[in-house]
This record gives structure tokens, C-alpha cells and sequence, in this order.
């Protein structure tokens, strides 16, 4: 797949997941402290996954990746 494609699925992917979350909390089915909560202690979790994994090429990658998704949950909960 091309890198524009992954990028497309990516932003997509977040795009829905904001606005299911919105939706959430504009029924009342879910608090915004709690969504945010919810999201930020993931994102913890995926830095402390990122730093615990033993280094290597193959981790390496999944540090990365853990590392960005702790970022791009962060960013998340800061839209919200």
C-alpha cells in the first residue's frame, strides 16, 4: 500500500473515533472528564509499553509505533 493510502486509513481511523466519542458524550452515555481520562491512560500505557520493549531492529519499530500512538492519543484528548 502506498504511504498516502496508510496515511488516508490513519486519518480516517481518528476522524471516526473522534466523532463516536463526541457522540458518546453529547447522549450522555459517557462524561467528557471520562472520555479524556480513558484516553490519556492509554496513551500512558502505550509510552511505558514503548519504553519497556527490549531494543532492536524489530522492536525498534514498535517503540515507534507505540511511541506515536502515545502521541496521537494525547492529541486526541486535547480535541475533545
Amino acid at each position: 500500500m502506498k504511504p498516502l493510502h496508510d496515511a488516508a486509513y490513519t486519518m480516517a481511523a481518528l476522524s471516526t473515533t473522534v466523532a463516536l466519542i463526541r457522540a458518546l458524550v453529547k447522549k450522555g452515555l459517557l462524561t467528557r472528564d471520562e472520555a479524556v481520562r480513558a484516553i490519556l491512560d492509554e496513551a500512558v500505557a502505550r509510552a511505558i509499553q514503548a519504553e519497556s520493549q527490549e531494543p532492536g531492529d524489530a522492536s525498534r519499530t514498535a517503540n515507534e509505533v507505540n511511541r506515536q500512538s502515545a502521541e496521537i492519543l494525547k492529541f486526541l484528548a486535547e480535541k475533545l
